[in-house]
């Protein structure tokens, strides 16, 4: 006699495999004193409200569009790790940055106080006599947009220079304070 799957026992070995997926996704552990469910005609029973069971979910991809950050400008002169003289001018410059109407040049001196000088352009001369101390300087422009909001920072770089000689006709002080440029606002702010 040949063994043959009749329509019958097929659909009884599918609700008896439904029954094992169902039991496996409510996490339900048969015993082996617990007999295993057979295929009859009763409908399941419906979950009750308080207790439905969790069904976890693997997420799925989705192609939802993240922000992407405006690439911030890059600085340019003086360049970073870069060794400066005591005395002469340097240009501090950077790339423009779309969209901002000013930008701000921060320099932190070896004694992490902070000066800074506000303009509209896209470089800055310094006299480098005019900030007495040597030492490790770090610098970095943030760039405002027409609000006056921040609109980007860039990554500092940093320059070494050598402590400026003294003389009674020197227009700076030692802390580092300077007050070239006509139009350039430059104030001495602690560093927090």
């Amino acid at each position: 006699m040949k063994d043959k799957f009749s329509r019958r026992d097929f659909l009884k070995l599918t609700w008896a495999s439904l029954w094992g997926l169902v039991l496996a996704a409510c996490k339900i552990e048969l015993d082996e004193e617990t007999p295993t469910p057979t295929a009859t005609n009763t409908p399941m029973p419906e979950p009750q409200k308080d207790s439905a069971p969790v069904v976890e979910e693997e997420p799925t991809p989705t192609n939802t569009p993240t922000e992407t950050p405006i690439p911030c400008f890059k600085l340019l002169t003086p360049e970073n790790e870069v060794w400066l003289p005591a005395i002469g001018k340097v240009t501090f410059s950077w790339e423009p940055m779309p969209g901002a109407e000013s930008y701000k040049i921060e320099i932190t001196l070896p004694n992490k106080q902070v000066i800074y000088f506000e303009t509209k352009e896209i470089s800055r001369d310094q006299y480098l006599e005019a900030i007495k101390m040597g030492g490790l300087f770090e610098w970095l422009v943030i760039a405002y947009d027409s609000a006056g909001n921040v609109f980007c920072t860039t990554e500092p770089f940093s320059f070494e220079k050598e402590k400026a000689p003294t003389s009674r006709n020197n227009s700076g002080d030692n802390s580092g304070n300077a007050t070239t440029g006509a139009t350039t606002t430059t104030t001495t702010a602690d560093a927090e």
